[in-house]
């Protein structure tokens, strides 16, 4: 073979290996916006670890604030997925994406858990998983829940931080009434 064939021959090799990266930063991109599913962790190969590694990974950039992929003059943004914290006194609540964690510290009260479970599901919170604990005088529950799917609750991860967050309030004015 010639020069000019081998040469073909590369650039075709690399254009197919452009068209790889492509389909794999698409493939990306769609699940950092569909974010954890735990539900299906168990069944892929990924896990949570993984997929936060990768988080890790992929914002080399300390400074950028959506991971930007370019490909033939497209440009496609994503926001990345990031941990937020609110606490009060008897409350904390951890974000991440679609989902989240709250944490609620309190004297014992008949039905608490009862008031907090509805609070949850009058904003279409799903309980993905709770966990309670009681001492004689105190109370401790940990739950997860994620944006459910039901209802007008499709929203973007902005609108869902302020969903999440106005659960916490009434759950803090549930404690203190």
């Amino acid at each position: 073979a010639d020069k000019s064939t081998i040469v073909d021959e590369a650039v075709k090799h690399i254009q197919t290996l452009e068209k790889t990266l492509q389909k794999l930063q698409k493939q990306k991109l769609d699940r950092l916006q569909e974010g954890p599913n735990p539900i299906d962790l168990g069944h892929q190969d990924t896990s949570r670890e993984a997929f936060m590694a990768d988080q890790v990974l992929s914002g080399n950039d300390a400074a950028a604030k959506d991971l930007i992929i370019k490909s033939n003059s497209v440009t496609v943004a994503q926001p990345r997925l990031q941990f937020q914290t609110w606490t009060s006194s008897n409350v904390v609540l951890n974000i991440c994406g679609k989902e989240a964690q709250i944490s609620v510290c309190s004297p014992k009260k008949p039905g608490l858990f009862t008031s907090v479970c509805c609070i949850l599901e009058k904003h279409y919170l799903e309980v993905i998983s709770a966990h309670v604990s009681s001492q004689s005088n105190r109370s401790i529950f940990m739950i997860q829940a994620h944006v459910g799917s039901s209802g007008a609750y499709n929203h973007q991860v902005s609108e869902v931080d302020e969903i999440f967050k106005q659960a916490a309030a009434e759950i803090m004015f549930c404690l203190t009434s």
